[in-house]
């Protein structure tokens, strides 16, 4: 049976990824970015501090492009299959580079089947800011 990983090594992977992504796994870099202590984020990374605050575990995944629910994983393969799901930041740019001067139609067109995936793939229904 696979061993529950600790807040900190779940942390540690949240680090990989990010710098995998390019994204800067550096204590006063994250600090600046979310408006966090450096200092303890350095001690959630280190495992002493295993029980901060929603607020700062909210800055870490929003810093990190994933969210809140990563921290439920429970293994180390649970983790990195739960950070596989999210799509690296090229890979992003190249779906806006291939939409770029589609028609109104084409665009409805490429929503829909966007919105079709998502459920094939048990992804919730997409909410954009104006549904809110």
């Amino acid at each position: 049976m696979a061993r529950t990983l600790s807040l900190a090594e779940k942390l540690d992977l949240l680090f990989q990824y990010g710098e995998s992504r390019g994204i800067s796994p550096a204590y006063r870099t994250i600090a600046d970015a979310t408006d966090e202590n450096a200092n303890n984020i350095r001690k959630i990374h280190r495992g002493e501090n295993t029980n901060p605050g929603l607020k700062i575990l909210t800055a870490l995944v929003r810093y990190f492009r994933v969210d809140l629910a990563y921290f439920n994983c429970q293994t180390k393969a649970e983790c990195q299959a739960y950070l596989a799901k999210y799509p690296a930041e090229h890979e992003l740019d190249e779906i806006k580079l291939r939409a770029n001067g589609m028609s109104e139609a084409g665009l409805a067109a490429l929503r829909a089947m966007m919105d079709i995936v998502r459920k094939g793939e048990g992804l919730p229904p997409f909410e954009s800011s104006e549904d809110k």
